[in-house]
């Protein structure tokens, strides 16, 4: 991997990205054909999220992907409390799971992994790798490659029958 992303770190995005969108609709697949919902998944998840993880640790690219303290202090943090609030009113009612406890426990872990791979792949290998070249190519590239990314989703239908 290591010679890979010497070599040339778009590239090395450019397949994490294929990695992840191909992967993770192949495990939904599986999951589904076991008969238990995003059990593969989740495992695929957690070792891709581990991998990259520790892949960034050993090469000390820590601090460049944002695997470092922040600058901001802590307390300035507490604005985004009202928004945590908003975002939270949809759970005020309750919700009602569609699959039992250990399903929904698969779709946790997977999302959480999801959120951190996403963030690492598109918005830290794939930019970080462009925006030497041309900040605004990167963030548009980024952007357009994370979308597309989720459109997947969109047409695996993945999530729809999470909650009602």
């Amino acid at each position: 991997m290591t010679k890979l992303y010497k070599k040339s770190e778009i590239t090395f995005a450019i397949l994490w990205i294929v990695a992840y969108v191909v992967l993770s609709s192949l495990a939904d697949q599986f999951s589904e054909n076991i008969g238990i919902t995003k059990s593969i998944t989740a495992v695929l998840h957690i070792a891709m999220s581990l991998i990259l993880f520790f892949w960034i640790q050993k090469n000390k690219l820590g601090e460049k992907y944002g695997f470092c303290r922040s600058s901001i202090p802590a307390k300035r943090f507490l604005f985004y409390i009202p928004l945590i609030i908003i975002a939270s009113t949809a759970f005020w009612g309750g919700i009602k799971l569609q699959y039992d406890i250990l399903e929904s426990l698969f779709y946790f872990i997977s999302m959480l992994c999801v959120g951190f791979l996403e963030e690492v792949i598109f918005r830290g290998l794939l930019f970080r790798a462009m925006e030497k070249d041309n900040l605004k190519s990167a963030i548009i590239v980024s952007a357009l490659t994370f979308g597309l990314g989720h459109i997947v989703n969109l047409f695996n239908g993945s999530g729809k029958d999470l909650i009602v």
